[in-house]
């Protein structure tokens, strides 16, 4: 029956794939397999992590498991997935000599992902900077990797109104429509706009505006502020610079109101404990991902360019950026948890 044009593009190459897994999911207290939807930037950070490793099984080694947030995936067809993520899993294990667990897990929630860790049921993980803060203080993460896209690996947020709406500041938003951008490279977006107007003495986002809302696809989040349908958009500068060279149009029309600070909304890392005589292999093929024509094939299809390792240091001013938040939101006497305007901060489903 019907196939989604990532499950197509997998098979055809038969080697990386990525499925996910919806981030709405309520967490179940066990590790699942794969399931979920959608292939996006932060897909490229696990989905082709292994396949160009040449390293050689040493005697009877566990396999090697791959563990992936629920947050880091939105729209992709369940059984195509998992179906795509087997069939690379299997490649790897067949041709690059790692005995790697077929069915890689869907962690959903910060319990499930501090107990896979802990207990050691995965090896590396894909996660968003939020998630990997939470789980830090509990459960040692090493050897970070961030994948490049647009020739860069940090994010910016904009806040966009049409050039004619005559909203000319932040404060002016006041009981007007918003739609943001929903991925996992706009995780941090809401935090970011929270924290703008907290700043200014104001209410987080969902009680300060009107008519908040979030779509996965950048057109619906862009267009309807073009065709002047809703006041406001909040977007990656990614997503802007994409639409502005679909059509220039776009970013004549369009006025940027705010920028966030660059951060790093997602990021791969292993368990400090994890040392195979395989590792520095599988860290190899992860830096030198690009340079293989494999490796390129796949990169194209998620649409990213590489992936780079980066010192723990280099997640320094995210952390820093989410400590400044907290205190904004603390200060406003609002619950971080469950409190107006962190609703949409994935975390929280629950904390180690």
């Amino acid at each position: 029956m019907r196939q989604t044009m990532v499950a197509r593009l997998l098979n055809n190459v038969a080697l990386g794939a990525a499925g996910v897994a919806d981030p709405r999911q309520k967490a179940t207290g066990r590790v699942r397999p794969w399931a979920g939807r959608a292939a996006s930037r932060s897909v490229l950070l696990l989905a082709v992590a292994v396949s160009p490793c040449a390293a050689e099984a040493q005697g009877d080694v566990q396999p090697f498991r791959i563990g992936f947030s629920s947050t880091m995936f939105t729209d992709v067809n369940e059984s195509d997935a998992k179906a795509a993520v087997k069939v690379w899993a299997q490649t790897v294990a067949r041709e690059r000599g790692i005995e790697t667990d077929p069915d890689p897990c869907i962690l959903t929630g910060m319990t499930e992902l501090a107990s896979a860790l802990r207990n050691k049921q995965v090896d590396m993980v894909a996660l968003l900077t939020e998630e990997y803060r939470a789980l830090s203080p509990a459960v040692r993460l090493t050897s970070f990797f961030v994948g490049y896209v647009g020739g860069r690996a940090e994010e910016e947020y904009i806040l966009l109104v049409h050039c004619n709406s005559g909203i000319e500041s932040v404060v002016e938003l006041k009981g007007r429509s918003l739609i943001i951008q929903h991925k996992p490279a706009a995780s941090l977006a809401t935090r970011w706009l929270d924290s703008v107007l907290l700043e200014k003495g104001l209410r987080p986002t969902a009680e300060f505006l009107g008519r908040v809302s979030q779509n996965t696809k950048l057109s619906r989040v862009v267009l309807p502020v073009f065709f002047r349908q809703s006041d406001a958009c909040l977007v990656t500068r990614t997503g802007l610079d994409t639409m502005s060279e679909l059509n220039p149009q776009i970013g004549k029309a369009l006025k940027i109101l705010a920028t966030s600070p660059k951060v790093i909304p997602g990021l791969l890392c292993f368990r400090a404990d994890y040392a195979p005589a395989f590792k520095d292999n599988i860290l190899a093929g992860l830096r030198e991902l690009h340079l293989s024509p494999a490796g390129q094939q796949v990169l194209t299809i998620f649409q990213g360019e590489k992936l780079e390792e980066i010192p723990a240091t280099g997640l320094q001013s995210t952390l820093d950026f989410l400590a400044r938040c907290d205190k904004l939101i603390e200060a406003a006497g609002i619950d971080p948890h469950t409190g107006p305007g962190t609703a949409t901060s994935l975390m929280a489903e629950g904390r180690p």
